[in-house]
């Protein structure tokens, strides 16, 4: 089984057009770090290069240029065709009117130029902090804590995907800080993804005619989900690879990984009486483990232990369990309220009907 999993893996992997994913971390994404004060701006430019998990400091992205204020003509020009913008400020700095014309003149240069104020306060993770100014004008404020192993999670993150959305994989490639991040959260967002699949497809595969055609639907769809969001993962944590380079790396990564899927796969859509909700929650679990075991590999740059992968997979079964509920009841209520919409249409009206009738007749009469 594993070997025919594998195989029909590899077919559907080939017939995947990956060129423009690679092609994003190939193209030029330059960020400013602009602050008056050397010392904010370093700090900012060291910790994101430095890798967490590992807590070694990678050489800075040639994309990123670091920029005093107040910015001269030509640095003005260059910081304002940036992907992103930022500017480290320390907390309690009372006079902001150099950041403010700086911003002001960039956004005046370039109106769609994403600008983030990075508020450096430590011990912010301990306690309320507030805004240095409750306006930046077309800027958006997070505040990160030095203090913190891992200053960039709750806040700065989503921050930086609302003003640079579908730009992931270069925020992580040029910046290791952000990598562990940013993979858990696509390895979050693509099990959801297949399981949402799989219960909408579930739900006509009670008539027995669909099983098969709709399992083996579901296989093809389920693996090209996987292998996009492995291939997004080996391009974020900074590998500049194609597809079949990564599939090579990690088939014995991956093989337990497949074997698993598979297996619950079938015994899900082939027994009677196992319902939807178990196959959603292997569809979730089944990808949860996949982009665990392919991050593990790419931040360690080692196989995950069986007994990692079976800790990792009984934990992603039983939040699968919880989300596909979740999934089904608002499918079941979504379709519901479609079924409302057409019963509530407007009927035609027989009384014109009988009104023209009754004026015929009269015609007749006459």
């Amino acid at each position: 089984m594993a070997t025919t999993s594998l195989t029909t893996a590899w077919s559907i992997l080939t017939e995947l057009d990956t060129r423009s994913l690679r092609e994003l971390v190939q193209a030029p994404f330059p960020v400013a770090i602009i602050s008056r004060e050397q010392g904010d701006r370093q700090w900012l430019a060291d910790a994101l290069r430095t890798d967490p998990i590992t807590a070694t400091s990678t050489p800075l992205s040639p994309q990123v240029t670091l920029y005093p204020l107040p910015l001269d003509k030509n640095s003005r020009l260059r910081a304002a065709q940036s992907r992103l913008a930022f500017f480290p400020i320390a907390a309690g700095r009372q006079d902001l009117g150099l950041e403010e014309r700086a911003i002001a003149e960039l956004l005046n240069l370039n109106a769609h130029l994403p600008i983030v104020v990075v508020q450096i306060r430590p011990g912010a993770g301990k306690e309320f902090h507030t805004p240095m100014l409750n306006v930046w004008m077309g800027a958006l404020e997070v505040v990160v804590d030095q203090e913190e192993d891992e200053p960039f999670g709750p806040e700065f993150v989503p921050t930086l995907k609302s003003l640079a959305p579908e730009q992931e994989i270069q925020l992580g490639y040029h910046f290791p800080a952000l990598r562990p991040i940013l993979a858990r959260q696509l390895v979050r967002q693509t099990s959801m993804t297949n399981a949402t699949y799989s219960a909408a497809t579930g739900l006509t595969e009670i008539v027995p005619a669909l099983l098969v055609p709709g399992n083996v639907a579901d296989f093809v769809v389920l693996t090209k989900n996987q292998a996009l969001m492995a291939y997004k993962i080996a391009l974020l944590m900074g590998n500049d690879i194609g597809m079949q380079e990564m599939f090579g790396e990690l088939a014995g990564v991956l093989g337990g990984g497949f074997l698993w899927r598979e297996t619950a796969r079938r015994l899900v859509g082939f027994i009677p009486g196992w319902g939807v909700i178990p196959k959603v929650a292997v569809a979730y679990a089944g990808t949860y483990i996949i982009g665990e075991a392919v991050y593990y590999w790419y931040a360690y740059h080692e196989q995950m232990t069986a007994e990692q992968m079976r800790v990792i997979y009984a934990k992603a079964v039983v939040e699968g369990r919880q989300k596909a509920a979740e999934i089904l009841d608002k499918l079941k209520h979504s379709r519901k309220e479609k079924s409302k919409r057409r019963l509530s249409l407007p009927k035609p009206s027989l009384r014109r009907k009988k009104e023209r009738s009754g004026d015929a007749s009269a015609d007749d009469a006459n």
